[in-house]
């Protein structure tokens, strides 16, 4: 298949990365009152969803690296949102569980996030809302999209995914570190 330029320039990639980053900034102003920026918000949201999840099964869930993770979980438990314990059946794993602030900011963030949902698809209808959850779910299901990815450890695999709301947290090195 050959493709022109200004396919590739207003093209499947360019319109996948302009959707992400208006998708983000969304995200990071309506988790900005609750104080957490959207990439610490769906870290919450993956230990709510899986308490005693490990910073590695995070990264991979989100498909980010461990140490954007590790730099995220660092700033929430710095903030008092995440508590961190070594797991008891081994001691390499770190396992992160969700403060009561945590739980709390969570759940307010989650009620939030379903608001930007309703607002981000209100220009689609449903049929194509759910035609595109579909592309992207196959689009990111590619095994060449994850070629070169390997696993960290397998700690918390088969366990159901958090809401699917949850952003990815790349960038997270770029979040507010207070």
């Amino acid at each position: 298949m050959s493709l022109e330029i200004e396919e590739v320039e207003h093209g499947l990639t360019a319109l996948v990365a302009k959707a992400f980053f208006y998708t983000r900034r969304v995200f990071d102003e309506a988790m900005r009152p609750y104080g957490v920026t959207a990439s610490q918000a769906a870290a919450l949201n993956r230990i709510y969803g899986h308490p005693g999840i490990s910073g590695a099964e995070i990264s991979r869930q989100m498909g980010t690296t461990p140490q954007a993770v590790r730099l995220t979980l660092t700033t929430l438990e710095r903030k008092g949102l995440v508590e961190r314990r070594p797991d008891p059946d081994n001691g390499r794993i770190v396992q992160s569980y969700l403060s009561e602030k945590g739980r709390s900011v969570i759940l307010r963030c989650r009620a939030e996030a379903t608001k930007v949902e309703q607002q981000l698809a209100q220009n689609v209808g449903d049929i194509d809302r759910r035609m595109m959850i579909q592309f992207l779910g196959r689009y990111l299901d590619d095994p060449k999209q994850t070629a070169g990815r390997d696993p960290v450890g397998d700690d918390d695999r088969g366990k159901e995914s958090a809401p699917a709301w949850s952003l990815d947290v790349r960038g997270a090195e770029e979040d507010d570190h207070e």
